[in-house]
């Protein structure tokens, strides 16, 4: 068990004014304030603002359990608040579950309260303090580590070397020559006359099988012979 140390008020413990002027894309669903945090602002200390006074220690351990494992929940005994209401100190054992915990109980309806939660590092230790620094820097090397290159893997596993082989650019330059001209010249010991003459070949097509044409027959129209008998 820890002492509870003598806190005074602070310019971070207040709670700030909600922005009302963000432009339409960036404001969600709820106002919020303007914060920035570093890595000298965050800690494992959260101080629980606006608790209501009437014995609700264990319910208020319950709840900051859910977001993670906690050393301890202590009253702050004579630091100035609301009236009828407390100011909690508690202590998680990770940064990331007290970072978690304070985005969840901020603003959080509490036995007819609402809670403010608030970042405490001014009661970090120094092994406190040395153990968050080497942990963010830890971070930090992992998010930077390169990572392997698995796509170039994944594609020469599970592509077939037929279509590996179409897909090579060698194929394709075989492919354009071929619908060329192939040009060949005779060899440097042959004959004068037979040195200038180029054989030109060209690719043999195949016949291209065109659909059948109806034709249509117009029939000029004969008169009948006339008969002896009507020319006399």
């Amino acid at each position: 068990m820890e002492s509870v140390r003598t806190l005074t008020k602070q310019a971070h413990h207040e709670r700030q004014e909600l922005c009302t002027n963000r432009p339409k894309y960036r404001q969600g669903r709820n106002l919020t304030a303007i914060k920035v945090y570093s890595v000298m602002d965050e800690s494992k200390y959260l101080l629980i603002h606006r608790v209501p006074a009437i014995a609700v220690t264990a319910e208020l351990e319950t709840l900051c359990q859910r977001y993670g494992s906690i050393e301890f929940l202590h009253n702050v005994p004579g630091y100035p608040t609301d009236k009828f209401c407390e100011v909690y100190q508690v202590k998680f054992h990770t940064i990331q579950s007290a970072r978690y915990a304070k985005r969840k109980m901020d603003d959080k309806s509490f036995y007819g309260g609402i809670l403010h939660v608030c970042y405490a590092p001014e009661l970090e230790t120094l092994d406190d303090t040395r153990c968050k620094l080497l942990s963010r820097r830890q971070e930090i090397c992992h998010k930077l580590k390169p990572l392997p290159n698995l796509k170039r893997k994944h594609f020469e596993m599970h592509v077939p070397m037929q279509i590996a082989d179409t897909l090579s650019p060698s194929s394709v330059m075989k492919e354009k020559t071929s619908d060329s001209l192939e040009l060949s010249t005779k060899p440097k010991h042959s004959t004068a006359k037979e040195s200038d003459t180029i054989i030109a070949t060209k690719k043999s097509q195949q016949p291209i099988s065109q659909p059948s044409v109806k034709r249509i027959i117009y029939h000029k129209c004969q008169t009948p012979p006339q008969s002896a008998a009507e020319s006399s």
